[in-house]
């Protein structure tokens, strides 16, 4: 061609050189055309081959969308939670601070520590302080008890958050001198004041006092540990440099180039000197220093791992039922392939057709899969409680983000090559003339069997990992519900919260609490009413918040001694609890103002202060108040005052009468539905008085039911029960399609069997034989691999060994049972053949 070009002359050489051009570029151009005509081709063929097999194509696709849409759900949990960065300025370098204890290793900071810390640390730009709160809003139709939150003047600085609308906290403005001023939530600015752009300079009462607007925060601003806060106020000197108060959380941002663990060095180091300088209130505290991201997730990062891994294992046990059964599909299809391949389709071609088939599959399954992830996600989030959905603002707008749908494109990608791989493995390393050679159909495939029984024990040893982690959860669960709180009968308890008008300690508030209890015993099938300045079973951090030193009157205390529960009650609140007293008495009417201090103890604490002794008639002395003894009247059993799976704490029970309080619960007994009088007991309170707060109705079971400890191990136990569910379904289909392909391909071979004498117990034994080494194999790989996932839920159980034998026989038995029945099919029908008909149709 060069030669013929030079030939040329110099005016047709670049015309020649442009014809070749175009030439090449248009037969490159035919190429691309015909091969996008033949892969358009064989789409069809493929869309045309699933139409043929609806039953295959629609389970396949069903399958598969389970496991993708499942994944995917939970991983849009996992994103908004894990991964979603919080909305402040650099969150890895904020960090949360507390007090460790005696009793446990996130409690409260003192004022004094709090101010002791800044001043003296090295290693954070800023330090501040927090507490949750409830305040009292005053609006003219009545008042309203709206959710708070109390910060230092540099809080929002701390975190990097800058109000939307209006200014921060000014430095200094927490300080008792300083105007009272609030900001808004988002949330509260539209709802309560219409989104109104002249909001800023406007005064609100909060409990009583005027307060000053000042600021909004931004849209996305939440701050979990205070739940859903509508009004941010400043300290504004609340328990300055006393010692014995300890109202605050910390958090701090770290210096450049400062780890956690320098950070935490550093604090422990002032937590050190402090004990040395102060024995007398710190000897027992030291500092608890965490990644701001663990303090606010808690005890939900562990669930949603778990939930994450069990999704992930559900997929995986898809992915591979469908690969087992397109591998079957090839195998019978065998003859089919080798017709084409004798008509001349080219190796290339055959392989892109089982390729299109798999990704085809896997881009249907990854469709259908995140519609069901979309409904399903919403399903989950309707089942989060009210109350605890408060403390996880994080997923109020929970969404399938970007992240999640290319999670589940990855994972269909995934199955897409292990869906093409099988078949084309098949089709490389088969013989496929023995397709077009008769009585080629009936002799068995014993590698490609084993290949599809191998798949079934990875299937079965994956469903073994899932029922066991949800056996282990279940259990867990109903020991959690059934653990003893202390009470009797809290089916038959309701209880309501009352916001009274009065200030602390005021005698009116002793009135208003006869008069509640009153009302209360009129209603009708009370049979007991009791008040309580906190309610049963807290949940969130999962202690009250006034807790208090205590040491015994006249015996050597080691520091402040131990640090109860601080809890106020009525005259016949244990009563109407059914609490269980050890010794002594509960309170009368006589323990009053006038009389000295008296309080009744719980076991744990009697034991701590007073052990092998009678703890009634001794006396205790609290850090808050070392001038007044307190007199011992009683020793009650432990009550549940902190979450469920907690371990019992100390507690000291003050009589109301003695410290009255504005606000409290009143915790009713009836001998009706507890549900049915709620209403009635709302209505009670406000026929005293039209202005008092009644809200937070509900029954004791319903508290318990939804308590945060309740709530996570309920949901991990339901979600991974639904997986290991869908997995034994799933390894159940597995294993039938197999022992019933093998049975297929062995028709000959077991017609002669039965021609030759064998019986039908004999050829029932034969399948079921087969169908026993996946599942023998496959239980032994799961329960071995058990003892590692046991491990990992081992801080997720209560009440439950990780190697519990009862969930592990259980798990053996159910799928023991779920194998016999998807080999039983098969086998009925291997043992129906008939020895003539056989061999006919070979």
């Amino acid at each position: 061609m060069c030669h013929s070009i030079r030939g040329l002359s110099p005016d047709a050489q670049p015309r020649f050189s442009k014809f070749l051009a175009v030439a090449t570029m248009r037969s490159q151009n035919t190429q691309s055309a015909e091969w996008l005509r033949d892969l358009l081709k064989d789409l069809r063929y493929c869309l045309r081959r699933l139409r043929r097999t609806p039953g295959f194509a629609l389970t396949a696709i069903a399958v598969l969308a389970l496991g993708v849409g499942a994944a995917t759900a939970i991983y849009a949990f996992v994103d908004a939670t894990l991964v979603e960065p919080l909305p402040y300025r650099e969150p890895a370098r904020l960090v949360a601070l507390f007090e460790h204890n005696p009793v446990g290793d996130r409690f409260h900071l003192s004022d004094f520590d709090y101010r002791a810390w800044k001043q003296r640390n090295h290693v954070f730009k800023s330090l501040d302080v927090y507490r949750p709160d409830r305040y009292t809003l005053n609006k003219p139709e009545g008042p309203e008890e709206v959710s708070a939150a109390t910060v230092s003047d540099g809080f929002f600085r701390t975190l990097g958050v800058t109000p939307a609308l209006g200014r921060d906290f000014f430095p200094r403005e927490d300080r008792p001198s300083a105007p009272q001023t609030t900001i808004l939530s988002y949330a509260a600015w539209k709802n309560r004041f219409g989104g109104d752009q002249r909001i800023l300079g406007r005064t609100v009462r909060l409990y009583g006092e005027p307060s000053t607007i000042v600021g909004v925060l931004p849209r996305d601003f939440h701050f979990a540990p205070v739940g859903r806060a509508e009004f941010w106020t400043t300290l504004r000197g609340r328990c300055e440099q006393d010692r014995t108060c300890f109202p605050f959380y910390g958090v701090a941002r770290l210096r450049d180039g400062v780890s956690p663990a320098a950070a935490y060095q550093d604090v422990s180091a002032i937590a050190h000197q402090i004990a040395l300088e102060y024995p007398q209130f710190s000897r027992d505290r030291t500092a608890t220093l965490l990644p701001l991201t663990d303090a606010i997730l808690g005890d939900v990062r562990p669930t949603l791992v778990a939930l994450l891994s069990g999704a992930g294992l559900l997929c995986l046990i898809g992915l591979v039922n469908v690969s087992s059964l397109l591998l079957v599909r090839a195998e019978r299809g065998k003859r089919e392939i080798a017709v084409r391949g004798a008509l001349g389709a080219s190796n290339i071609r055959l392989l892109r057709q089982f390729a299109l088939e798999g990704f085809l599959l896997a881009a249907l399954g990854c469709c259908l899969g995140l519609v069901f992830a979309m409904l399903s996600m919403g399903t989950l989030a309707k089942q989060i409680p009210p109350n605890l959905i408060e403390n996880m603002p994080y997923l109020e707008n929970i969404h399938l983000s970007v992240r999640a749908i290319l999670c589940a494109i990855a994972v269909s990608v995934i199955g897409g090559v292990l869906f093409s791989a099988g078949p084309m493995l098949h089709f490389l390393f088969s013989d496929l003339r023995e397709g077009l050679v008769d009585g080629g159909r009936g002799a068995a495939s014993t590698g490609w069997r084993r290949l599809g029984s191998s798949l079934v024990a990875a299937e079965i040893a994956i469903t073994v990992v899932l029922l066991v982690g949800a056996g282990l959860l279940t259990k867990s669960f109903y020991r959690l519900l059934h653990v003893d709180v202390g009470i009797d009968a809290a089916d038959r308890l309701a209880l309501i919260h009352v916001g009274g008008q009065g200030v602390w300690k005021d005698p009116v508030n002793v009135q208003l609490e006869r008069r509640v209890i009153a009302k209360m015993l009129a209603l009708p099938g009370v049979t007991a009413v009791g008040v309580s300045g906190e309610p049963l079973v807290a949940s969130g951090e999962g202690f009250k918040q006034t807790m208090a030193h205590y040491r015994a009157v006249g015996r050597p205390a080691v520091g402040l001694g131990p640090e109860p529960m601080d809890e106020i009650v009525s005259v016949g609140y244990f009563e109407t609890l059914g609490a269980r007293m050890i010794a002594g008495r509960t309170f009368s009417e006589t323990d009053d103002a006038a009389k000295p201090r008296r309080a009744v103890i719980n076991r744990t604490l009697a034991k701590e202060l007073f052990p092998s002794e009678d703890a009634v008639g001794k006396q205790i002395l609290s850090a808050l108040d070392p001038e007044h003894p307190i007199e011992v009247v009683g020793v009650i059993d432990d009550i549940k005052d902190g979450a469920l799976d907690l371990q019992p704490i100390p507690a000291v029970y003050s009589p109301f009468n003695q410290i009255p309080m504005r606000d409290f619960y009143v915790t009713v007994r009836t001998a009706q539905s507890a549900e049915s009088l709620l209403t009635s007991m709302v209505q009670a309170v406000h026929q005293i008085d039209p202005t008092l707060i009644a809200n937070e109705e509900e029954t004791m079971t319903a508290r318990i039911d939804n308590s945060e400890a309740a709530y996570l191990h309920r949901s991990a136990a339901w979600v991974v029960a639904g997986f290991a569910t869908l997995a034994l379904l799933l390894g159940t289909v597995g294993l039938y399609s197999v022992i019933s392909y093998s049975v297929g391909q062995r028709t000959r071979e077991i017609g002669i069997r039965i021609a030759l004498g064998a019986q039908k117990p004999a050829v029932y034994r034969l399948i079921f034989g087969e169908s026993a080494k996946p599942v023998i194999a496959g239980l032994g790989g799961g329960l071995l691999c058990s003892f590692w996932l046991t491990a990992f839920l081992r801080g997720m159980l209560f009440g439950v060994s990780p190697w519990d034998r009862e969930t592990m026989c259980v798990v053996v038995c159910v799928l023991a049972g779920a194998s016999l029945v998807a080999s039983f099919i098969p086998a009925r029908r291997a043992a129906s053949i008939e020895p003539t008909e056989a061999l006919r149709a070979e």
